[in-house]
């Protein structure tokens, strides 16, 4: 964790502002993606539920990052500019986390499909908006290369909500999926015709107890899958008050780094010229699009291939498939802070692409045969994946300010690549298993291409001083 003596140039009520934000946003981060992941392993229930197929339930993940897209540019275009004082941003953060947390109460309870699409999308919305809050507000408070390790920490902490989430859904998840992957493919046929036959078996026994095991159990009154959303959004609901406690307190001080008086001892930005910066700001984008899209397809995907593909696991062996890939995540991100501080952004990436290449060639040719190759090839592909996003924004912190509207930039790459990457690794998923692996290794071959374009764009750049 990156230590407080990265802030020893602040003053005294600077460091109690900065040391309470980091421990809320952390809180908050936790809860961010703890709602991301539990929605992967439930979703082939949600689908269930709902009488529809892998590929319009993973309409979830386009709609929902529809909402990131739109939350992170409305962001970036108002944070800085119309929320100046630091009572005005966490107040803004507090009821964006608020409504983070009730989406995902209502979540489980939606009756059809268009009010779930709906009730994703707000709850994407405010996470779209709150990542790209704190993003912003640490680079704002810290500089671009002080903040460097808090950036990685908060993908750290985000990456760690991913690992909670996998072990929240354990508890509840159903026994049963050979009718819920029945209707991955054929669209609730199966399960009318078992509605159909246990009704006949009703009507002919209806002075007899019928001993039948839902496919969904009830707990305490509700589905059992509901409570891992209910759980996760009551966090989410009362990390959002700490958030306006804070903007109470009067005697801490937000840091400033960008305004006309820096004190703060740091790099300048590195010189490229304005047709370089086109470029790398090009491919940056490309890259991030690449990298959203791989990060979904194991979060959408990686249950329902371990239950309904090639190895046909049982639901709990099967989720943890997504236990793995995020404990890969979590430890990569722990790894990233670490490495953020002695190994440039451009190293970093370099190491990341060639080791996430080796992951996907294991995935494709052992992944179908052992569960094992499966479970340790997706925590290769989380733990290298998960230095991407952090790694990036830094390296483009080098080149230009990236405080104000050009901070949508890296999350319209991983919105775009977040929302239409589910729906087509499903549509693949129904026509062969194997080919959502095929497509993370195309992503992963196009990122290799992306990654060594941006080095040779910056090779050679030099730093100038800071006026």
């Amino acid at each position: 964790m990156p230590t407080i003596k990265c802030l020893s140039v602040l003053t005294a009520a600077e460091i109690w502002w900065a040391g309470s934000y980091l421990c809320l946003a952390w809180l908050a981060q936790l809860g961010n993606g703890a709602i991301q992941t539990i929605t992967g392993p439930m979703q082939p229930y949600l689908a269930y539920n709902l009488g529809t197929d892998t590929q319009t339930i993973n309409l979830v993940w386009t709609l929902g990052f529809s909402g990131f897209l739109i939350g992170s540019l409305f962001t970036s275009y108002v944070f800085t500019k119309y929320l100046t004082s630091s009572n005005k941003k966490l107040i803004f953060m507090s009821l964006v986390l608020l409504l983070t947390g009730v989406s995902t109460l209502l979540m489980p309870f939606m009756p059809n499909l268009p009010m779930l699409l709906v009730c994703r999308f707000f709850q994407f919305l405010s996470y779209g908006i709150f990542i790209t809050s704190d993003s912003i507000l640490l680079v704002f408070t810290l500089g671009p290369e002080k903040s460097r390790p808090f950036i990685n920490a908060l993908h750290f902490f985000i990456s760690i909500g991913f690992l909670l989430g996998t072990f929240l859904v354990q508890p509840f998840l159903p026994a049963s999926s050979d009718k819920v992957c029945s209707s991955q493919t054929q669209v609730y046929k199966d399960t009318k015709e078992f509605n159909i036959t246990n009704t006949q078996s009703e009507e002919e026994e209806d002075t007899d107890m019928v001993d039948y095991d839902p496919v969904i159990p009830i707990l305490h009154g509700v589905q059992s899958i509901a409570w891992p959303f209910i759980i996760s959004g009551v966090w989410c609901v009362l990390i959002s008050v700490g958030f306006f406690a804070l903007s109470r307190v009067k005697t801490f001080s937000m840091p400033k780094f960008y305004n006309e008086d820096i004190k703060h001892k740091d790099i300048g930005f590195e010189k490229l010229s304005s047709v370089k910066k086109n470029i790398f700001l090009f491919l940056i984008v490309i890259f991030f699009t690449l990298s959203g899209g791989i990060i979904r397809v194991f979060q959408s995907m990686s249950m329902t291939f371990a239950l309904c593909g090639p190895l046909q696991l049982d639901s709990h062996r099967a989720a943890l498939t997504d236990s793995f890939y995020s404990s890969g995540m979590c430890f990569g991100r722990l790894m990233s802070i670490w490495l953020a501080t002695v190994i440039l952004p451009s190293s970093l990436l370099i190491i990341c692409m060639i080791s996430c290449l080796l992951g996907t060639i294991l995935l494709i040719f052992l992944a179908p045969l052992y569960h094992t190759s499966l479970y340790v090839g997706v925590a290769i592909m989380g733990f290298f994946v998960s230095w991407q996003f952090g790694t990036g924004f830094s390296w483009t912190s080098q080149y230009m300010n990236i405080t104000g509207k050009l901070s949508s930039i890296f999350f319209i790459g991983l919105g775009v690549g977040s929302l239409s990457s589910p729906p087509l690794a499903g549509w693949l998923f129904i026509l062969s298993p194997m080919n959502i692996i095929y497509a993370v290794a195309v992503m992963v071959l196009i990122q290799v291409v992306t990654v060594g374009a941006m080095w040779v764009v910056t090779r050679g750049v030099q730093c100038c001083t800071r006026k």
